[in-house]
């Protein structure tokens, strides 16, 4: 409308201009007549506008479809933009999102008595209360099936052709299936519905004309990342949805640092009990500690985490690392066991030969003169047996077993050598497979980070 009396009174102006005789007489204001004729939109009118067109015998009701037709179909134009997520509640597999929803349709009933010479107006914003509004309702809300929108709100009128646009903001909380299998690398997909509760599909069509979630004002969240958007436009039931989807993934940095880098490091540490001396007394209390810790870590794991199926590949390695961790202690408690046997017991033969085999006594010379006289030991005394040395004393000054003994044993292999000789063989056999279990489980899992948002 000011664009309109613009262009008026520069052609009345240049009008003037071009039929106005120059003249060497007093100069006379101009005048422009047209433009003192159009009026200028005041409170007046606005007044009148409400009362001719919401006021006056109650014409205009709220409650009415506003529609002539009232088979037709009215459809609305929806836009949505998030503006934040304050939290994703992994347990109780809830979204809490902040939003703005923009919404737009035309009302048939707001232009029967609009007049333009006589309104002025052609933008009008009213209360939300004094107009029909389509009950858009969160499909999918986990705390109430209500309307959207609060009274404060406003609608803004186009009278000239009835064109509603409503913009209100959107609090809300909705439900969200939490698959957790890949935790801490883990994505998770996300919908919030709308749908114009009580009206068919046929009376009220949800439509749009954008492909996605509108991210411009998004702040984003310092544990889960949005990495896409999308929405579609359904019909259930005979009503019209629109549902918008998300895909958020978690930032792992924090669950890596706290949770799976000292997993991992306790787990290496779990095999470590078998090089503590046995006279030190330590060693079946440290891995009794390792396993303890497993436990609360495995407790603190389950915690955070949804009861899903198929469970969390980190529930599945902290509860293997776990069962390592109980068998370590139980070899532990054997190994002390072994070695602390009466040394004047005869060691089984076969257990002989396995311990001579895997220490390469065999192979060496002086434990194969020791397997060719061990007759000869068991006949005498050990008193005697012990007084007699089969080879000099210079090569065995740097072996591990005791000097004064070692000769009284087939290949040299008392119960101590058997309980040392199980001491490596099992701390091998541990960290092997605490790295294997460790690259079985996590491998996967780290091939699914995402250092873009890590």
């Amino acid at each position: 409308m000011d664009q309109l009396k613009k262009v008026y009174g520069l052609m009345v102006l240049l009008t003037l201009v071009k039929h106005t005789e120059p003249s060497t007489t007093a100069a006379t204001p101009l005048t422009c007549s047209i433009c003192e004729t159009m009026p200028y939109p005041n409170l007046e009118h606005v007044k009148l506008l409400f009362t001719d067109l919401f006021t006056d015998n109650n014409d205009y009701s709220n409650l009415v479809f506003p529609h002539e037709d009232q088979l037709a179909t009215i459809k609305v134009n929806m836009k949505f933009a998030l503006y934040s997520i304050p939290e994703f509640d992994e347990l109780g597999g809830t979204l809490s999102v902040i939003g703005r929803l923009k919404m737009a349709w035309f009302d048939h009933f707001v232009i029967e008595k609009y007049v333009p010479q006589k309104h002025v107006l052609e933008v009008l914003n009213i209360p939300q209360d004094d107009i029909w509004l389509p009950p858009i309702t969160v499909f999918n809300s986990v705390e109430s099936l209500t309307p959207v929108g609060h009274s404060g709100y406003e609608v803004t009128i186009t009278l000239t052709n009835g064109y509603i646009q409503w913009e209100i903001g959107v609090v809300t909380k909705t439900g969200c299936t939490v698959v957790a299998t890949d935790y801490p690398f883990d994505t998770q997909y996300c919908t919030i519905s709308f749908t114009p509760w009580g009206y068919s599909s046929n009376e009220v069509a949800i439509q749009t004309d954008e492909d996605n979630i509108n991210l411009e004002d998004f702040i984003e969240n310092e544990e889960w990342a949005v990495m896409e958007s999308s929405q579609e436009i359904t019909v259930a039931a005979n009503r019209s949805i629109i549902s918008y989807h998300l895909t958020l993934k978690r930032r792992p940095v924090f669950f890596i640092v706290n949770m799976m880098v000292p997993i991992v490091l306790l787990g290496m540490l779990n095999s470590l009990c078998f090089v503590l001396p046995i006279d030190s007394g330590e060693r079946v209390g440290f891995a009794t500690n390792v396993f303890l810790t497993f436990a609360v870590y495995l407790t603190i794991l389950s915690s955070e985490l949804p009861v899903s199926n198929p469970l969390s590949i980190m529930s599945y390695y902290v509860a293997a690392m776990l069962s390592v961790s109980s068998i370590t202690t139980l070899i532990a408690i054997f190994t002390i066991q072994v070695s602390i046997y009466d040394p004047n017991e005869k060691v089984p033969a076969i257990l002989v030969y396995t311990v001579a085999f895997f220490t390469c006594r065999l192979c060496r010379k002086r434990y194969r003169k020791m397997g060719l006289h061990h007759q000869t030991f068991e006949k005498m005394p050990l008193d005697d047996a012990a007084a007699m040395d089969p080879v000099p004393s210079a090569q065995i000054e740097d072996e591990e077993e005791d000097e004064d003994s070692i000769e009284k044993y087939r290949f040299g292999v008392s119960w101590m050598v058997v309980g040392k000789t199980l001491d490596k063989f099992f701390f091998l056999l541990f960290s092997s497979g605490t790295i294997a279990v460790s690259g079985y489980y996590l491998v996967p899992l780290f091939l699914k980070l995402d250092t873009s948002i890590a």
